[in-house]
């Protein structure tokens, strides 16, 4: 999840994020990026608006995008596509 701390939708949608990431963390490796601190990679992964999840697969190539906050259900639908 690419986020930032004056966001909004990030806030309310971070502890969501984080209690689905202990549950699937067995699954899948689910990261949470804030934009202002890491500019570099933000900037490389092209996030124009916060808060921004992608998918990418084992070979690190992007397979899906999804933009603005977000319920436990629609990230479990996004990550099991």
């Amino acid at each position: 999840m690419f986020s930032a701390s004056w966001c909004g939708p990030c806030q309310r949608t971070k502890p969501v994020f984080l209690a689905l990431k202990e549950e699937l963390k067995d699954v899948v490796d689910m990261q949470l990026v804030d934009v202002n601190q890491q500019e570099d990679l933000a900037h490389e992964n092209d996030i124009r608006a916060v808060p921004t999840f992608i998918l990418f697969n084992e070979e690190e190539d992007e397979i899906a995008r999804m933009s603005g906050g977000s319920t436990a259900e629609k990230l479990k639908a996004f990550i099991n596509q």
